[in-house]
């Protein structure tokens, strides 16, 4: 199965200059440095794992809108009216169109905004060729595709390399809990026809204590213009191989600016960690099976930074309807929707039915 993409000139990311030659360079997977697009020399980047500093979430909360501190910086910025996402611009930019969904942007309308500096990113690693082709397998593989889609030519939007903002966020969190711990027994009666049955009776007992949970890197996406389905599933990230931020490394590929702020963002990673907190509760509980009534969490020590991650986006139209698909830009795992055969899902079923009937009438 071929896979078409157009190959557009780099106008709506930003762009470096070539030492040797004076030519445009931009980052490089393969390389995995600078790259000349027109003589080909290589500029080293260091791609040093960074010391991680994190920033005090009290200290930050009620000054982050200040002008006067370094971390807050200007750039311009572009909406798309199309899918509502926001993208940064470089100087002189004449013309671009949406990493999201291939809109055209109206150029009037940029402005400059204040936001948070990123502070880290990973480096893309998966170069666009092989996003294509990780794409083409993972499409491939899906049974429930519509036969007229796997034998004819999927015409995807223009692949784009895109850094997504991301918030991480670190605490020492102590939760003092109340609830009971559930023991099993097993109680023997005699029914009406004087057999003997067994049955299960749990006998509950109060439970009460505290359990400490420390959290590093819980990651909540800064922005909203994927779908939840599938930004909440870009989840296997290195950071361990983190560097600081350069806009080098930003070079031929776009960022869009994070549409929630770390004050907005840090509810969803709380409630990430209360899942766990939960968990950890029922072990400390123990017994057979338990039940929470109360639990009151403190937040300690709350850390945040900013990172960007990478991501190769495209797009397939089917039937006049648009799927949306994205290639992790350092492991090339494929996260997206595609169309699904109706006719296909019935079949499925009616086997499923046919299965569980012969099963009953063979027993």
């Amino acid at each position: 199965m071929e896979i078409e993409t157009n190959t557009q000139p780099i106008t709506d990311a930003m762009q470096t200059k070539c030492s040797s030659c004076g030519g445009i360079t931009q980052y490089s997977p393969a390389e995995q440095n600078l790259k000349c697009l027109y003589c080909g020399a290589i500029t080293e980047l260091d791609k040093t794992a960074a010391e991680i500093q994190e920033n005090d979430f009290v200290h930050w909360k009620n000054r982050a809108d200040e002008s006067a501190v370094d971390e807050i910086i200007e750039a311009a910025e572009i909406k798309c009216r199309q899918c509502g996402a926001n993208t940064t611009l470089p100087d002189n930019t004449a013309g671009a169109k949406c990493a999201f969904c291939g809109t055209p942007l109206i150029m009037e309308e940029a402005h400059i905004r204040k936001f948070w500096q990123p502070e880290y990113l990973l480096p893309f690693k998966i170069t666009d060729k092989q996003s294509k082709e990780n794409f083409r397998k993972w499409l491939g593989k899906k049974w429930f595709i519509p036969d007229k889609l796997k034998k004819s030519v999927v015409q995807t939007e223009s692949f784009k390399g895109v850094y997504l903002p991301f918030w991480t966020y670190d605490s020492n969190t102590r939760t003092e809990y109340s609830g009971e711990r559930g023991e099993n027994r097993t109680v023997e009666s005699t029914n009406s026809k004087g057999e003997t049955v067994e049955r299960t009776v749990t006998d509950w007992y109060k439970a009460e204590g505290v359990v400490e949970v420390a959290f590093d890197d819980i990651v909540v996406p800064g922005s909203k213009s994927l779908p939840p389905a599938i930004i909440n599933r870009l989840t296997n990230w290195d950071m361990m191989n983190s560097v600081a931020y350069r806009k080098e490394f930003l070079a031929g590929f776009i960022t869009e600016i994070y549409q929630r702020d770390f004050r907005d963002a840090v509810d969803d990673a709380k409630e990430k960690m209360k899942g766990v907190i939960e968990d950890s509760i029922r072990v400390d509980i123990g017994g057979d099976d338990q039940r929470i009534r109360y639990q009151n969490t403190q937040f300690n020590d709350l850390k945040f930074k900013l990172l960007l991650l990478p991501v190769w986006i495209s797009a397939f139209r089917f039937n006049n309807k648009l799927y949306q698909f994205v290639i992790n830009g350092r492991t090339g795992q494929v996260i997206g929707e595609y169309p699904k055969s109706t006719t296909k899902i019935v079949m499925l079923i009616a086997a499923i039915i046919a299965i569980i009937l012969i099963l009953k009438m063979l027993l």
